[in-house]
């Protein structure tokens, strides 16, 4: 445990994603990733660093259950606590608190730049949970009716069969050509985005591909990690396996080929800390640190097919 003292006065803001107050004077927080929506102190991005009114920030390197208690155990001191036997941790200083972020940033890596058209509007189908091409061509030709310009389309969960998460195959009940159908959508000048997550349902045809192949995250038996927190006998990509992470990427390359642009990367939060992973990694620290797998495999999928600067995710949960 480490205690930093505050000044008079003194401010601290960040941790990542939060929905509590702004000031987190007042507050315990912990660095655990959670779906606990949006109306609790509980989130799916957990930061393990904060800056201060007094110009500095503290970066903890864990990606362990780090807790703070800021000005609330004691109101002069923002207290640490790391499980084990030590912390390292940064006191990162600046001019003002602009550099104090980019020096954070030096140290743990810039985001890139996002392609220009993404920084456009974005129409999703969002929870619309039956949907074909003319159901998305009548929400494309609203917004043109109405002179809204458009740039992204979202596809959501359902492109896929309802409860085959993931099988990476569209719903060819709804979507029987799908490589013509983004054709036709580029052709209006919209960039392509789709929903994935990095659970295999046991109903997908890719479920016996991955027990078969060891690509899963495995119980301390040895036998397949399964859980119902999402669909019905999920099992979980071990991304620390190199042949599970080509066989993932592999799947993202499929639907570039097809004309896919933007990947949204869903969930990742919900990962069990009783398993075994193919690397021997500690499953506590793997908790959080498993989304950073998740979303880097997928980015650098799509940079490398589409070059530097044109990758574009959007994602559910993250830590640094």
């Amino acid at each position: 445990r480490e205690q930093l003292t505050l000044g008079i006065g003194e401010c601290i803001y960040g941790f990542g994603e939060k929905f509590t107050t702004f000031v987190k004077n007042g507050q315990n927080v912990e660095m655990w990733n959670s779906d606990g929506g949006t109306c609790s102190d509980q989130s799916y991005k957990c930061v393990p660093f904060y800056i201060s009114s007094n110009g500095y920030g503290v970066f903890v390197n864990s990606s362990d259950k780090v807790s703070y208690e800021i000005a609330s155990d004691t109101v002069s001191k923002v207290s640490i606590t790391v499980p084990g036997e030590e912390i390292e941790y940064f006191v990162i200083g600046g001019e003002n608190l602009h550099e104090v972020l980019s020096n954070y940033t030096t140290l743990t890596g810039k985001p890139a730049l996002p392609p220009a058209k993404t920084f456009g509007l974005w129409l999703s189908t969002s929870f619309t949970t039956t949907y074909d091409e003319e159901t998305i061509t009548s929400f494309i030709d609203g917004m043109a009716e109405r002179d809204i310009p458009l740039q992204m389309f979202h596809f959501d969960c359902f492109w896929m069969k309802g409860y085959e998460w993931c099988n990476f195959d569209w719903d060819k009940t709804q979507f029987p050509d799908p490589p013509a159908m983004l054709k036709r959508l580029k052709e209006r000048g919209l960039g392509i985005c789709v929903w994935i997550n990095p659970y295999i349902a046991q109903r997908s045809s890719l479920f016996d591909e991955g027990v078969k192949n060891g690509y899963f995250i495995k119980n301390t038996d040895g036998s397949v990690f399964q859980c119902d927190m999402w669909q019905p006998g999920m099992a979980i990509v071990d991304f620390t396996n190199p042949e599970a992470c080509e066989w993932y990427a592999s799947k993202i390359r499929a639907l570039c080929d097809m004309g896919v642009t933007a990947i949204k990367t869903d969930f990742g939060e919900r990962i069990p800390t009783k398993v075994k992973y193919f690397s021997g990694e500690d499953p506590v620290k793997m908790h959080n640190y498993y989304t950073y797998l998740y979303n880097k495999l997928v980015f650098n999928v799509l940079k490398d097919y589409y070059g530097e600067n044109q990758a574009c995710l959007f994602a559910r949960s993250a830590t640094a």
